[in-house]
């Protein structure tokens, strides 16, 4: 586990091909392919040995799997390029979809409680139109062996440097043969909970087959299970050389899905490589013709270099094996960003003082993930370094937690979080984070009692001027009713406005939330110490609504709790702060990015670079710098140092820039 040294600017090369596509690879050409790899700047390459179509791309393949209609070697053409150009070399493998397989074994496929497959459309004629053909398969079956031969011919033929393997994770399967297992393990197969028990010990033994065997060839080899890079899943990263974060932005999973994961996976472990997965397409996977402007691919490569990660970009092959020219030329442009900065990067930590901490429950709800991801939001908006970290982390390199939301506590992480508060740590909660999990009361000193949820829909806020900064006066709209606390020895920094009445059918007003109505006597923000509580799920609401005010109440409760930040930048909410630590050349880098997604129809795009000028920075330096520097340019900074506080104005931003504090 987390034992690889895998190189950055990576290509993940899809090439999911029907059997109705003719003259597969006839067009490839290693001199094609090598051209294309140096053209895109690549240093590693993620091709494909079975898809999803259930081909395989290389002659005389085990069980006859050879694409039928496959012209050449692809695997063995395409890995002769890759060793002769030093270039790392990983074999992909279909897990969890397989057309072919499917048609042929329906038995093998996963089923839901009614007995239709997962994961495929509504039965029709074969010849109608559909957007979706995959049907997902079932690893309690036989077609795990298919799995594993494929896997002992590739790497008994190639030797790649990896195997990675698609479309994983547990699935609830109720075919006949899961249902039979489960009685037969004294389980019941229509209860959830054990369905869920069931399908978490088929993926478990999925996971020690593959990876016992691919490590038994080869210990040095990478491996990844695509779809384990689920944070808090502790029991499942054994199994993993390191982690890779699917995020296409445009393809569904949007500019912030990237960054929270990638703050909980480089925090999990100092020797764990994360790389985060972007993509060439306009829109998604599969889409031929596709493209996405260069400048947000550039983006995107700099948004991952900042947190840290490696950076991978997908792509799809052509059925005839051509390599698309206008790809690599996008491609080239976004890597040349991350090479001309190799020597900044390389070997660098993300470095912070906050941390959003998440306890296992949250991860593993809905709800949880959503207080989580409202929370990273505000703090990039903010300009406020963090990581995101779960119960069983070291809390003590962080000057301030943050537990939005749903973080109820039981007695282990009450505990741990006493500690961290006498150690001198401060604390921020909202709504039921702070909350003891077996019942209504506060499980820390907040200096106030729980008296349970309020009755409420909605309710409104009414900050005092501890907490007026950048705010209205008159009561804020908050969407969702918080929780009742009886004040005894805290500071009210925020008062909670009941509504005249609850919303309902027969009894409501206007066309949404009903006008405020008076005071109630519960607080919507108290301190007690080192201890800031909002009683709404602030974090959620954010997430959801995006409403400026709610940010700022956070903002200024950050005021009070973290009085001098790491690092303060006067960047507008669509800026993007990181520090990273090179701990080889004693320094840190300073990450600055601005662009401006965009909807356009269903899809965020970026393609207009607005510089920003004379940005003011302050930054809690370690010691006294030797040199501030922009990288790569090398051109000085001007910049002062008092009481701990490096400050200088960065003269331009567009789009992204380094700066190194030496020392």
């Amino acid at each position: 586990m987390f034992k690889t040294a895998l190189p950055d600017r990576q290509i993940h090369l899809d090439f999911h091909t029907s059997e109705h596509c003719q003259d597969v690879g006839a067009e490839f050409s290693e001199e094609q392919f090598a051209a294309m790899l140096k053209r895109g700047r690549v240093r590693s390459i993620n091709f494909f040995a079975y898809c999803h179509h259930g081909w395989c791309y290389y002659p005389d393949a085990v069980r006859g799997l050879s694409h039928p209609q496959l012209r050449q070697d692809l695997v063995g053409g395409m890995l002769n390029v890759c060793r002769r150009e030093g270039i790392n070399a990983e074999i992909y493998i279909t897990v969890g979809w397989n057309d072919k397989a499917s048609r042929e074994h329906p038995e093998w496929c996963v089923r839901s409680a009614d007995g239709k497959f997962v994961n495929s459309p509504p039965e029709g004629h074969p010849d109608s139109p559909r957007p979706w053909g995959w049907k997902r398969m079932c690893l309690n079956t036989d077609y795990l062996q298919v799995v594993l031969d494929v896997t002992r011919d590739v790497l008994t033929r190639y030797r790649p440097n990896g195997i990675w393997y698609d479309i994983t994770g547990e699935t609830v399967c109720l075919c006949d043969k899961c249902r039979a297992d489960m009685l037969a393990a004294g389980l019941n197969p229509e209860n959830a909970a054990d369905q869920k028990k069931f399908a978490a010990g088929v993926y478990a033994n999925y996971l020690e087959a593959t990876t016992k065997l691919v490590w038994g060839v080869d210990p040095s080899l990478t491996v990844y299970h695509n779809g384990s890079s689920l944070r808090a899943r502790h029991d499942i990263y054994p199994f993993d050389s390191h982690i890779e974060i699917e995020s296409l932005p445009t393809g569904g999973w949007g500019y912030d899905h990237f960054p929270p994961n990638a703050r909980y996976f480089t925090a999990l472990n100092d020797d764990l490589q994360v790389v985060g997965m972007t993509g060439k397409f306009h829109k998604s996977w599969g889409e031929f013709g596709g493209f996405k402007d260069p400048v947000a691919l550039r983006y995107e490569c700099a948004q991952i270099a900042s947190l840290g990660c490696l950076t991978c970009t997908g792509d799809q092959l052509h059925p005839s094996g051509y390599m698309d020219p206008e790809t690599y030329r996008v491609i080239g442009d976004a890597y040349a960003y991350l090479e001309e900065r190799e020597d900044w990067l390389k070997g660098a930590r993300p470095y912070s003082d906050v941390a959003i901490l998440g306890t296992m429950e949250m991860f593993f709800s809905r709800t949880g993930q959503q207080a989580i991801q409202g929370a990273g939001k505000m703090l990039m908006e903010l300009q406020v370094p963090h990581a995101v970290i779960d119960e069983t982390m070291d809390f003590a390199p962080y000057r301030l937690i943050i537990m939005p939301d749903k973080g109820r506590l039981d007695h282990g992480v009450r505990d741990k979080l006493t500690r961290y508060l006498k150690n001198g740590g401060a604390l921020l909660m909202s709504y039921e984070s702070g909350v003891a999990s077996d019942g209504w009361s506060f499980a820390l000193d907040i200096g106030a009692d729980c008296e349970g949820a309020s009755p409420f829909d909605v309710e409104y806020l009414d900050v005092t001027d501890a907490l007026s900064e950048g705010m209205v006066r008159s009561p804020v709209l908050l969407y969702q009713s918080g929780i009742k606390a009886k004040v005894r020895d805290a500071d009210v920094l925020a008062h909670t406005i009941q509504p005249q009445f609850n919303r309902t059918y027969a009894h409501f007003c206007s066309h949404r939330n009903t006008p405020p109505g008076g005071q109630v006597d519960w607080p919507a923000a108290l301190q007690k110490g080192r201890i800031i509580y909002l009683a709404h799920p602030i974090f959620s609401m954010y997430d959801a609504e995006g409403m400026r005010q709610h940010r700022q109440v956070v903002s200024n409760c950050l005021q009070r709790l973290y009085a001098q930040p790491l690092l303060q930048a006067a960047l507008p909410s669509c800026g993007r702060s990181a520090v990273t630590w090179q701990a080889s050349e004693k320094r840190h880098v300073l990450h600055f990015l601005y662009a401006a997604p965009v909807k356009r129809g269903a899809v965020e795009v970026i393609e207009d670079v607005v510089p920003l000028q004379d940005i003011a920075v302050s930054f809690r330096a370690k010691q006294q710098p030797r040199r501030v520097v922009l990288a790569p340019e090398g051109s000085d900074v001007p910049h002062q140092w008092q009481n701990g506080v490096l400050s200088f104005t960065l003269p331009k931003l567009v789009l992204a820039q380094l700066v190194a504090v030496e020392y």
